[in-house]
């Protein structure tokens, strides 16, 4: 899991207004006939404040430059300026307002730079900006608005951010269906990653709303093993897939998936991410070793760098190579070598910030291998903050804890929360029923996920059976518990009434267990 990225701050680096404000706020020339009239005073003086105004904010003044803007806006030849010129003031007032940390106030100015015959910039900062705020759906508004008008955009826009939003918006609303749309339609590509998963949440919310046609094209784009998978897996797209073809052979998609990653890695040699999203490919083919060679690679060209000269654009991104070579040591069956790893990468910081992901992902071995108190140990280090899915793994951890040293009261305390936020992550509560062997429970869970439109594809993902390492010690009874759900006759029926479960060789997830 990743931490919300404070990005505001970055914009598409194209002409941001407020850089070339200086050749907006002219002073205008006097008459060299006449003497000037009262009104020429006004506006030569208003034009100087507003020429004075963008240079505070260009000399990283904005208290200032946030206060002479909006003495100027509140005046009545701001209305009038040309819309080149009040567009650059409100973006630099919009930019002050930024580093000021006030982002209401920063997307309200933004929003009226973009509705003044706005550039992809203004556009761009808005979506930004609200997406910062966590108002997805004003985020995903102005993003659709820049990517329909300018696609060319694509490539430089923030990929983070893209993935993120589409995940952030209700899983069944139009503003979703309109922004995946908007990207499938402007032929966006990924850097560094297949966005197979992407083109699979647009078939599905076309298949939900009747248009196969459109459905069948999206999915032509699908290439990523797991995504086949998906598709196999669930009877509402029977209709566009044959499982006998090689467009749906998932051992051919792995392999093919490594090959498509490896290129996009080789041709970005500074970007980390394009490595992470290789190692990610390379478990789910069961190269284990090559993720390991992988991540040596990585450790000796940082090692090897300059002290000023970093390898990598994006640095912060080795946790996740060191994430995934722990689990190819695990999978090895080098366990001290794999939580070394896992701890040295959760030491490491993650966007700026405590490195939550990784810390919980060695809480979460810990648990796997029967050592609770570590576990315990180690989420304390999490701290207070943690909120959304990444608080459902916490309270996941401190069941698995509480149950391994017999705690009943705790473990059902950690059990309310997963059942009361299950929605941020229904497969974690699912998981806690079956870790304390309430298999009534998780049969009736899997008959609502099973019902659910939005939840019935990740959740028939989860239960498909595929390959994977020995159980650790602490997940042997959850692994029994999962196979005998699996056996119920009652399990069996709901699932074959809108899907199935395969026997796949490749991995299913990066995971630990």
């Amino acid at each position: 899991m990743r931490h919300r990225l404070r990005i505001a701050a970055h914009g598409l680096n194209l002409a941001l207004a407020f850089a070339a404000a200086g050749a907006c706020a002219q002073t205008p020339s006097a008459r060299s006939d006449a003497a000037p009239t009262r009104n020429e005073v006004d506006r030569r003086s208003f034009y100087q404040r507003l020429a004075d105004a963008h240079a505070l904010a260009r000399d990283g003044q904005p208290q200032q430059a946030g206060n002479a803007f909006a003495e100027l806006m509140a005046q009545p030849p701001f209305a009038v300026l040309p819309d080149d010129e009040r567009r650059a003031a409100l973006a630099a007032a919009g930019e002050s307002a930024i580093a000021r940390d006030d982002l209401p106030l920063a997307a309200e100015l933004y929003r009226l730079a973009a509705q003044a015959d706005g550039t992809a910039d203004e556009w761009y900062r808005l979506a930004l900006i609200e997406f910062d705020r966590q108002r997805p759906d004003a985020a995903a508004q102005a993003m659709i608005h820049l990517v329909e008008h300018w696609p060319e955009t694509l490539p430089r826009l923030n990929e983070t951010v893209l993935f993120q939003l589409q995940y952030r918006l209700e899983p069944a609303s139009d503003t979703r269906l309109a922004l995946l749309h908007a990207l499938f339609d402007a032929n966006w590509t990924s850097r560094t990653s297949d966005l197979s998963a992407i083109w699979l949440n647009l078939t599905q919310m076309l298949v939900e709303r009747g248009r196969l046609d459109d459905a069948r094209v999206a999915a032509r784009r699908i290439h990523g093993p797991l995504q086949l998978v998906a598709l196999r897996s669930d009877k509402r797209f029977d209709f566009m897939v044959r499982s006998d073809s090689p467009t749906f052979d998932v051992d051919n998609a792995a392999r093919r998936l490594v090959e498509t990653l490896r290129e996009k890695a080789e041709l970005a040699p500074r970007s980390l991410d394009a490595r992470s999203q290789l190692s990610y490919a390379l478990l789910i083919a069961g190269r284990d070793a090559d993720v390991l060679a992988l991540n040596d690679e990585v450790k000796r060209r940082i090692a090897d760098a300059p002290a000023d000269q970093a390898p990598y654009d994006d640095l912060d991104e080795r946790v996740w190579v060191m994430n995934n070579a722990a689990i190819a040591l695990r999978r090895s069956g080098r366990i001290d070598e794999a939580l070394a790893e896992l701890d040295r990468a959760s030491r490491l910081s993650e966007q700026g910030s405590v490195n939550v992901s990784q810390t919980l992902n060695l809480a979460v071995a810990y648990c796997s291998l029967d050592r609770p108190d570590d576990a315990l140990t180690t989420l304390a280090r999490t701290g207070d903050s943690v909120t959304g899915y990444a608080r459902l793994i916490v309270h996941g951890v401190r069941l698995c804890a509480a149950t391994a040293k017999g705690e009943r009261a705790v473990a059902q305390k950690a059990l309310d929360y997963l059942r009361e936020h299950r929605s941020e992550g229904q497969q974690v509560y699912l998981e806690a029923l079956l870790r304390t062997q309430r298999l009534d429970d998780a049969a009736r869970l899997v008959a609502e996920l099973m019902a659910s439109s939005t939840d019935r594809l990740e959740t028939l993902s989860w239960l498909q059976d595929y390959r994977r390492a020995d159980a650790l010690p602490g997940d042997v009874a959850l692994r029994k518990a999962r196979a005998d759900l699996l056996a119920r006759e009652d399990v069996q029926a709901t699932i074959a009434s809108v899907g199935r479960i395969e026997r796949y060789a490749i991995y299913g997830s990066g995971e630990m267990d």
